[in-house]
């Protein structure tokens, strides 16, 4: 979802290390990005790696079908 689709916003306050923030405000700068769109494309890279995550672990024990198989079946 990008921003636009985005209908309310609020405010989230946090602490991070003075050093951390100077770089983000560093590389903000040279790319010419702002800081909330940095912020808020890191946490939804993070909530959705979760679920990528939850997703395999839920499934890597799964038996593999060969493309064989894959192919034959959908030929029926």
């Amino acid at each position: 979802m990008d921003n636009k689709g985005m209908a309310k916003q609020t405010t989230l306050s946090t602490n991070i290390d003075s050093e951390l923030k100077a770089a983000l405000a560093a590389f903000c700068k040279k790319k010419g990005l702002k800081i909330q769109s940095v912020v808020e494309n890191a946490i939804r890279e993070q909530l959705e790696d979760e679920i990528d995550l939850a997703s395999y672990q839920e499934r890597k024990n799964e038996e593999e079908i060969s493309l064989a198989a894959v192919l034959k079946k959908l030929r029926k």
